[in-house]
């Protein structure tokens, strides 16, 4: 018997708990090679530049999605594995879930402004941008839960908070 944080942890409960980890961790890289394969295949050869970079982005944001998730579940499954009641547990974060809500409501805004980016199309990754703000141009490299990536043709990358993007140009779209 182990004494971790005032828990009684048994030795064969933390190896199942590695072990779990290792097979979640498994099953993460086979979805997630999947997911890629799918995408990378999605609109054949028929599908535009534009297709292909709205694709690559709808993979990076799903990849992500997925990675968090996954997290969550992981932490959750081995924290009631080692003894500790997640059901109380979960009762307890829900009001602890409001207080967070409004400290992180710029990570909330940058979730919710990234999945907008995303449906709306506004741009992808790949797209020539021009940030009317302070006049940065460059490709965009990255698109995620969080931010956004452009990189210019020095080399220099521009990270942006998906809830701060407004007033862009996007030169690689035409109606």
């Amino acid at each position: 018997m182990l004494n971790l944080f005032g828990l009684e942890i048994s030795i064969k409960k933390l190896v199942g708990s590695v072990l779990y980890l290792l097979v979640v961790l498994i099953i993460y890289a086979i979805l997630r090679h999947i997911l890629k394969s799918a995408f990378a295949h999605a609109g054949g050869k028929r599908a535009t530049a534009a297709q292909r970079q709205r694709i690559k982005t709808i993979s990076q944001m799903l990849s992500s999605v997925l990675k968090y998730l996954l997290l969550v579940i992981i932490l959750l499954v081995i924290l009631a594995d080692l003894g500790v009641n997640v059901t109380s547990l979960l009762a307890g974060l829900g009001i602890l879930t409001a207080i967070i809500g409004l400290a992180f409501q710029d990570m909330i805004k940058d979730f919710i402004a990234g999945i907008a980016i995303i449906a709306e199309n506004q741009f992808g990754v790949g797209d020539t941008v021009i940030l009317q703000a302070d006049g940065f141009k460059g490709v965009v490299t990255s698109i995620g839960l969080k931010t956004t990536e452009v990189t210019n043709d020095k080399g220099e990358v521009k990270i942006l908070a998906n809830h701060n993007i407004d007033g862009l140009i996007n030169c690689s779209k035409t109606n």
